[in-house]
């Protein structure tokens, strides 16, 4: 601002104040200020609307019309201009509704001096350029197709943009006032205190996807990142979320075919190729067999391709018992998690046991939950071989307190806590329990073992 010339426009029906003024202005040897007159208020408000000066001085007293008037009409157009009015006496009233209609500050005529009005007019034009950022980035903010609100510490919606109107159906005027969990039911605790609150505490940041089940019927699903702001001295939490509903409904469609896919591949591997591989077996057998003592060697070689068939068999119904968890469509999914353990035991050698715990809620789970569990501890249980070397791996299925939770503990060397470090396992996991609306765990130590958790809110 020192460097460049800053223009001022006084708008007065006094042309002595014109005068006056250009003297101070003479006095100030900080800035290099050009002062232009004009005693019409139309042309004051024309140049007001176009911005042509850097600041202007306008007087309380304009004819049959006053400074506010002009002030006011800025106002309602929306237009920040570094706006100063003049004033023959100090007057807290005038003072006050300068203020209100949007004037940046208010000088006394005669009680100036050079130095209070070069202050002043610089203070105008900073505060002038920060409420245009203020009021520019306020409107991006209205009209982000996000949702970006604010929340109180108790949970009380304050703050409420367009794009939070969208998602939730809701307008400001109806969600500023409410309870979080009221705009956004959720099964069982709400996760706004139980996890995320909690998380912005610790990290400074929480980044979640909510399930919420709107009045209307209609079910809603964001990704929010959360962090902490004062707002007018008032603790709080600034939600940015984005609806990925659409995304949930095609994710979970994906998944229904992927499951359809795996059980027909499992299962033309169990019809098909099992059925052949013990056929041809049985075909080398009778070879080996007729070959006998004539040909010593070729019946050796046949005897290690039957057991190389064997083998490739007994491997082939592996991966389709794998593919298609037949016990859990059949017996549940407490039966399946056995089966899990067992086949750990027999076929890896490792000391997997599953303890499940005999209720009713469980078996009563939705096949689309049961599967998305299941295959989260087969995940976890062979993670827990393939990388952390575990000779010990627990699997436990209860409930605790309104919630269904699955933990599968090992003894190996343990893992990094974050997914990305981790290889995809870690990461599907993940994704499998959001589906669910469960939350997912990692706690681990290096040498000391790994233990996964997932914790799903029962209906009641």
């Amino acid at each position: 601002m020192n460097d460049s010339i800053i223009r001022v426009l006084l708008i007065d029906d006094d042309e002595d104040e014109f005068i006056l003024h250009r003297d101070l202005f003479a006095e100030i040897s900080r800035a290099c200020y050009e002062l232009d007159w004009t005693a019409d208020y139309d042309v004051g408000l024309a140049d007001l609307a176009a911005g042509w000066h850097d600041a202007y001085l306008i007087d309380y007293r304009l004819g049959e019309r006053t400074g506010i008037d002009l002030l006011r009409e800025m106002q309602r157009a929306g237009t920040d201009r570094a706006m100063i009015v003049l004033t023959g006496q100090t007057d807290e009233a005038v003072d006050l509704s300068a203020m209100e209609s949007g004037a940046s500050d208010y000088l006394v005529k005669g009680e100036t001096a050079a130095t209070d009005l070069e202050r002043t007019i610089r203070y105008a034009i900073e505060r002038c350029r920060t409420q245009s950022r203020l009021r520019f980035q306020a409107e991006i903010l209205r009209n982000v197709h996000d949702a970006v609100f604010y929340v109180t510490s108790e949970g009380t919606v304050r703050e409420w943009n367009e794009g939070a109107v969208r998602i939730f159906g809701l307008s400001e005027a109806e969600a500023l006032g409410r309870p979080l969990a009221e705009i956004c039911p959720h099964t069982g605790v709400h996760p706004f205190s139980e996890r995320i609150v909690p998380a912005v505490k610790k990290s400074g940041v929480a980044e979640e996807v909510v399930h919420c089940r709107l009045g209307n019927g209609r079910d809603v699903y964001v990704r929010a990142k959360v962090t902490r702001m004062n707002l007018r001295g008032e603790e709080g939490y600034v939600f940015c979320a984005s609806d990925i509903t659409k995304e949930k409904l095609l994710e979970s469609e994906i998944v229904r075919i992927s499951e359809n896919e795996q059980r027909r591949i499992g299962q033309d591997i169990h019809d098909d190729l099992c059925s052949q591989l013990s056929g041809i077996g049985c075909m080398t057998k009778v070879l080996e067999n007729r070959l006998g003592e004539r040909c010593p060697e070729e019946a050796t070689a046949l005897a290690e391709i039957t057991v190389m068939v064997a083998q490739a068999g007994t491997r082939a119904r592996e991966i389709a018992k794998g593919l298609v968890p037949a016990v859990l469509e059949t017996q549940g999914l407490a039966s399946a998690l056995r089966d899990l353990a067992q086949q750990k035991r027999e076929l890896i050698g490792v000391n997997c046991v599953a303890a499940v715990e005999e209720d009713p809620r469980i078996e009563g789970l939705s096949d689309g939950i049961s599967i998305q569990i299941y295959r989260i501890a087969q995940e976890a249980v062979t993670n827990a071989i393939r990388h952390s070397d575990a000779e010990v791996i627990d699997i436990s299925l209860g409930v605790f307190e309104g919630k269904l939770e699955l933990r599968i503990r090992d003894d190996g060397r343990g893992m990094s806590r974050e997914p990305s470090a981790n290889g995809l396992g870690l990461m599907t996991m993940q994704r499998r329990a959001e589906m669910i609306d469960a939350e997912f765990g990692l706690r681990a130590s290096p040498g000391g073992g790994t233990e996964i958790r997932c914790s799903l809110p029962l209906e009641t």
